[in-house]
């Protein structure tokens, strides 16, 4: 999936590590109920406790509460 990060620039997310580090480091918001939830998520499914699935569903809500276009979901 691709996202605009905060310049607009369109940026491919290929992993939950990756999803992890741009919600760490330039999400638009560093709260909200889906930002902390998939947080947690991310890391659940770093552990092997949780579906890569699980990751992607929340990094979309997530993105959803933040107001950010995802494309190619």
């Amino acid at each position: 999936m691709v996202y605009e990060d905060r310049s607009g620039v369109p940026r491919k997310v290929v992993s939950t590590d990756q999803a992890s580090r741009i919600m760490a480091s330039s999400w638009p918001v560093n709260s909200g109920n889906e930002f902390l939830k998939t947080r947690e998520i991310f890391l659940d499914v770093m552990r092997g406790s949780r579906p890569i699935s699980e990751a992607r569903a929340a990094f979309l809500r997530a993105a959803e509460e933040a107001d950010l276009d995802i494309t190619g979901n």
